[in-house]
């Protein structure tokens, strides 16, 4: 059986379309690129034809191949939290929970959350996450998770009741 996916992105003014396709026996599969400017120039073509079944081994090599080119073309790294990766303390978690419960309900859980990560040199997705952790509801600022949203979140929830 044939098929026949196409995917599209833009990047800086040049738009790339890779088209993945199987000949009619799906006994190899080919991967077509074209990258075009703003003004319809090639600026990027290429075309592999893989073995059905190679496509993962392939995979593996264009991403270390193209992410050490990007690494010599200076892509910045992501820019670290200061501290990000820091495990939590319990007095930490603690006065997150306080501070959470002292949230204005009509303030935005965004805002709260923003403010709360720059407070404690943590991302905001950081503060979401142990948010849910430490029994806090992370879509209404000063809200608890309710007991089903908790049994939700898994084993690591803490329950309200330790945190006093």
């Amino acid at each position: 059986m044939a098929f026949t996916m196409e995917y599209t992105g833009t990047h800086r003014d040049v738009t790339y379309a890779l088209t993945v396709a199987t000949d009619s026996d799906s006994t190899d599969v080919g991967l077509d690129l074209l990258g075009t400017d703003s003004e319809g120039q090639v600026v990027a073509e290429g075309s592999l034809r893989l073995p059905a079944g190679g496509a993962t081994e392939t995979a593996a090599l264009l991403n270390q191949a193209l992410t050490a080119i990007a690494t010599l073309e200076g892509k910045r790294p992501r820019k670290r939290v200061g501290n990000s990766f820091a495990p939590w303390t319990p007095p930490q978690d603690k006065a997150l929970y306080d501070d959470w419960l002292r949230q204005r309900p009509d303030t935005p859980a965004t805002t709260a959350i923003r403010e709360l990560a720059t407070t404690r040199q943590r991302s905001p997705a950081a503060i979401r996450a142990r948010l849910a952790r430490i029994g806090c509801d992370p879509d209404v600022a000063g809200r608890l998770l309710s007991p089903e949203a908790a049994e939700l979140v898994g084993r690591d929830a803490t329950s309200p009741s330790t945190m006093d």
